[in-house]
Formats: structure tokens, sequence, C-alpha cells
């Protein structure tokens, strides 16, 4: 397997990507009351705190992003596989 075309940007693996928080929202939460507040989350860089003074804290969750694409890559290519080789068999 050629690790460019497995990491291709395609439109399936985007919306497969944007939808994987939903789940894993749920894993961790039991709940889909407030899926948009992580959303807000992975796509906020910078997150404004303030304590006695107000600062920009770096915002770990964007980074969630990478594994999210990583594991729709995955789920792409398995199911390009499945297909292929059911096609085989026939």
């Amino acid at each position: 397997m050629d690790i460019r075309e497995f990491l291709k940007p395609t439109v399936l693996k985007l919306l497969i990507t944007f939808v994987i928080p939903v789940p894993v929202y749920f894993a961790f939460t039991l709940s889909i009351e407030n899926v948009l507040d992580f959303y807000w989350y992975l796509l906020t860089p910078w997150i404004t705190v303030y304590t006695d003074v107000l600062y920009h804290k770096f915002n770990p969750f964007i980074l969630l992003w990478i594994p999210f694409y990583l594991s729709a890559c995955l789920i792409f290519e398995g199911y390009g596989r499945g297909t292929r080789l059911k096609d085989k068999q026939t």
C-alpha cells in the first residue's frame, strides 16, 4: 500500500472525518445533547481563559483531528479492500 494514496484526501474521507466526533462524544458522555460544543472545542485553536488575567491558551482538542482523519483513512481503505475481495470471489 502506498502511503501517499492512503493519506490522499477524498470527499468521502473528509465526510467520515467530520462524522467520527459524534460516536466519540457519545462513547465518552453517553449523551448526544452537547455534541455541538464538542465540535466547537475541535474547531477552536485558541481558547480565551480568564483567571485573574485574560490570556489565550492553546486548545489541545484540535489535535484530535489527526487520529480522526487516520481512522477515516483506515475505514475507507478497509471498505475498499472488502469490496475488491468480494469482486474477486464472484
